[in-house]
């Protein structure tokens, strides 16, 4: 089912190799919202070169576009966490950081338990900061309008002086702008990853990993604090709310069943559970099929087949027992399948059907009666296809066919066959 990050934390480098994987858990966030935010970018890094695409330039695309080196060094008013996030580079991300997402138990506990640890090093922000840190964020949007609108007037993809143009500003001012930019959108993401958690602990046992919801959630924390309008006059964790409830009930539309489900179904079952869960605890029983399909305005053979694609698909090699060692295929009966009885009989019964055509029939009228019936191969032939095998024309060979079948209707040979009919 997916992992999915802004730039790693700080982790100390003598924490022992073991809980590599545990402590990588902030800084997976981290990097998912790095590499979605990277994945918009189309080949912008040649920043000089005019291109002939008309495509708009993302606001991540045009961040790209500028060039910024994380590393330089920048007014000391501008870069308070960034000097600090110079030498959290230090973490190396081994296999086993990437193997934590693969979500056994025992390691995924510990990576939940330290992303919490890490999670709580952050502080929450006082209004005060919330607003200004809101308005330093601003200029990505800003950049993505500008951005567009100039593709669109150009006819292609604009370059970093037409972009620095239409802020009024230098090439290197405009870098420096969208370095506070991004140090100040890095700050609300991470002062506000309780909120993500808090959020997707209401969507456990939805069959997807609490660690993926957390990492999804982070996404629409990402682009919350993206669209945020300060001057609205609301918190930032109002905001940001819906939209990391919506990356984290789409994740669960996407990923938690075997079959996906188009959305728009997913959010009738919703609805379908809220209904039923609504009139047990009015009516203290459970509702009667035409209880719930009145209260959902849909008739029962719709409601019916709703609960039917409600339904989850279960794997045959899905381990069950005491001891997980048995899969669920070996545990299911195979209509089809013959018992070793059957076998037996059935070859018993080849065997006295291929001695009574021997004794009774000539090889010619044997063969010709095996194609036309398929006793050899299952397979059964026409006259055409049997005439064609011996050079033989159509109606000799039903004539053969017709004289062979005499043959095996005599009493004392008949006899015999029917035996296996009984």
């Amino acid at each position: 089912m997916t992992l999915h990050s802004v730039n790693p934390n700080s982790v100390k480098q003598d924490r022992n190799t073991s809980n590599s994987s545990a402590v990588a858990a902030l800084p997976v966030v981290e990097r998912t919202i790095s590499r979605s935010e990277n994945s918009k970018t189309s080949s912008t890094e040649a920043a000089d070169h005019e291109t002939t695409s008309a495509k708009t330039l993302p606001a991540t695309s045009a961040a790209n576009l500028l060039n910024i080196d994380e590393d330089n060094s920048l007014e000391e008013s501008s870069i308070e966490d960034d000097q600090s996030d110079n030498n959290q580079y230090a973490v190396q991300y081994s296999e086993e950081a990437t193997a934590s997402s693969r979500y056994r138990k025992a390691s995924n506990d510990d990576a939940v338990g330290s992303f919490f640890k890490e999670m709580a090093r952050y502080p929450l922000l006082k209004a005060d900061e919330e607003i200004e840190l809101a308005r330093q964020v601003r200029i990505i949007v800003e950049l993505e309008e500008k951005s567009e609108a100039l593709a669109e007037a150009l006819g292609r993809t604009p370059n970093i002086a037409e972009i620095a143009e239409s802020f009024d500003c230098s090439e290197q001012q405009l870098k420096l702008r969208l370095r506070k930019a991004r140090a100040a959108k890095r700050r609300m993401i991470r002062s506000n990853l309780r909120l993500v958690v808090s959020i997707a602990k209401r969507y456990l046992n939805r069959g997807v990993p609490f660690l993926d919801l957390i990492q999804e959630g982070a996404l629409g924390l990402n682009r919350a604090a993206e669209k945020f309008d300060p001057d609205k006059g609301y918190k930032f964790s109002t905001y940001a709310y819906w939209w990391i409830r919506q990356g984290i009930t789409r994740t669960i539309a996407n990923d938690a069943r075997t079959i996906r489900l188009p959305i728009h179904v997913v959010e009738k079952l919703n609805k379908l559970k809220k209904a039923s869960r609504e009139l047990r605890k009015d009516l203290q029983r459970s509702p009667t099929e035409n209880e719930i399909a009145a209260a959902l305005d849909i008739t029962p053979e719709q409601l019916r087949a709703l609960q039917q694609v409600q339904r989850k698909s279960l794997s045959l090699n899905h381990r069950v027992g005491k001891g997980e060692d048995t899969e669920l295929m070996e545990l299911l009966e195979d209509n089809n399948a013959s018992s070793p009885e059957s076998k037996i009989s059935e070859s018993m019964m080849r065997q006295e059907i291929s001695d009574v055509l021997t004794e009774v029939l000539s090889e010619r009228e044997k063969e010709i009666i095996a194609l036309r019936y398929g006793l050899t191969t299952g397979e059964t032939h026409t006259l055409e296809e049997v005439g064609r095998i011996f050079q033989l024309s159509r109606e000799r060979v039903r004539q053969i066919q017709t004289k062979a079948m005499r043959k095996l209707r005599r009493p004392q040979v008949a006899s015999r066959l029917k035996n296996w009919l009984k």
